[in-house]
């Protein structure tokens, strides 16, 4: 039997899938392959990584005012897996900030950056049953995504999640506890998704996508709705070969307006060292879970949601060495829907990130 260290690799990421699927995230941003085993029997392992970012921002207001911002931020992460048997394991992780979706520290001296440092992964998963995981805790949400407009791959969700391997399709599910905490006003999310993930006769590998997500946020005193969006639907899908991909995420809300969200990306490795990448994005206003709450927030709108915007993203990958590489991306930004809260009207970002793993 597959020991489960190994199994649960089809909850992981946004997504690993146990079938081979690669991670459709930054390069090296996985853990796995450089933890180091601490125990004879290989059964505890620790990881960690370190990001260091330069980021500069320009935005003009919907009042017309301009505004500019230059940050150097710091990302550090450390945790370890364990399984002491065949059927159980875990894993713990800590990182610089504990905030929703960003484990990003701007560096300061004055400040009091380190009490930011929370668990941003505590699990524990089963699988005892053939092709069957079961996770509990807080976990990189279940979910195969093209990109992070689903659901941003820096927010671990508290959940209950399955996944089940049937030969190419992977079956997965979650319940996510959104809000806790009050009587009567509990927030929670049921997600469920089929993937399809195989390859042509030459080797060319597809990935097809279906799912979506129902959420539960009545308030019990007054009947109010938390969300615009309550359902959403997303279809998903890759083409690969040996050094380019094609790729999109479409999501639908049931809101009544601005409930469409759609991403297509292609990819292009040039050299073993050096790729390329181009995004474009749709995300109106009420299309993602939580009306934007969980979505990517590197193209940053009304706080706390990232949305209502068109945008794009073009990034340079570079590896350096083994588990060290760097990578540059420029992102640009426009508003859909005017008279939103206090959103950016046009914004661009740049950045550039270097980062070693273990």
């Amino acid at each position: 039997m597959k020991k489960p260290v190994d199994k649960p690799s089809v909850l992981l990421g946004s997504l690993g899938l146990a079938s081979g699927m690669v991670l459709l995230s930054a390069v090296g941003t996985g853990t796995a392959d450089a933890a180091v085993a601490i125990d004879s029997d290989g059964k505890v392992k620790v990881f960690g990584d370190m990001r260091f970012r330069a980021e500069t921002d320009n935005s003009t207001k919907q009042d017309g005012t301009d505004r500019d911002r230059n940050r150097l931020r710091l990302r550090a992460r450390i945790g370890a897996s364990f399984s002491p048997n065949d059927a159980w394991s875990g894993k713990i992780r800590l990182a610089t900030s504990s905030s929703q979706g960003s484990p990003y520290e701007t560096m300061e001296t004055a400040g009091n950056t380190a009490d930011g440092i929370g668990f941003d992964t505590a699990y524990i998963a089963y699988a005892g049953v053939e092709n069957l995981t079961l996770v509990m805790g807080k976990t990189p949400l279940n979910f195969w995504q093209t990109a992070e407009v689903w659901w941003d791959k820096d927010n671990n969700p508290e959940a209950l999640a399955a996944a089940y391997q049937a030969g190419p399709v992977t079956l997965n599910a979650a319940y996510t506890i959104l809000k806790e905490g009050k009587w009567d006003d509990d927030r929670s999310a049921v997600l469920y998704q089929a993937v399809l993930n195989n390859s042509f006769a030459n080797g060319m590998e597809y990935t097809l996508a279906a799912g979506g997500a129902s959420l539960t946020a009545e308030d019990a005193d007054t009947g109010d709705d938390a969300f615009k969006s309550m359902s959403h639907w997303i279809v998903g899908g890759q083409l690969k070969g040996s050094s380019w991909r094609v790729a999109f995420d479409y999501i639908k809300g049931d809101a009544d307006e601005e409930n469409t969200a759609y991403v297509v990306h292609g990819r292009y490795q040039i050299t073993d060292s050096i790729g390329l990448r181009a995004y474009i994005y749709s995300v109106e206003t009420y299309a993602t879970l939580g009306d934007g709450l969980f979505t990517q927030d590197n193209f940053p709108s009304a706080e706390p949601s990232a949305d209502n915007f068109d945008g794009y993203r073009l990034q340079l990958d570079y590896s350096i060495a083994k588990n060290t590489y760097v990578d540059f991306r420029y992102y640009d930004t426009k508003i859909i829907t005017e008279g939103i809260d206090d959103q950016d009207s046009e914004r661009s970002r740049v950045q550039l990130n270097l980062n070693v793993k273990f």
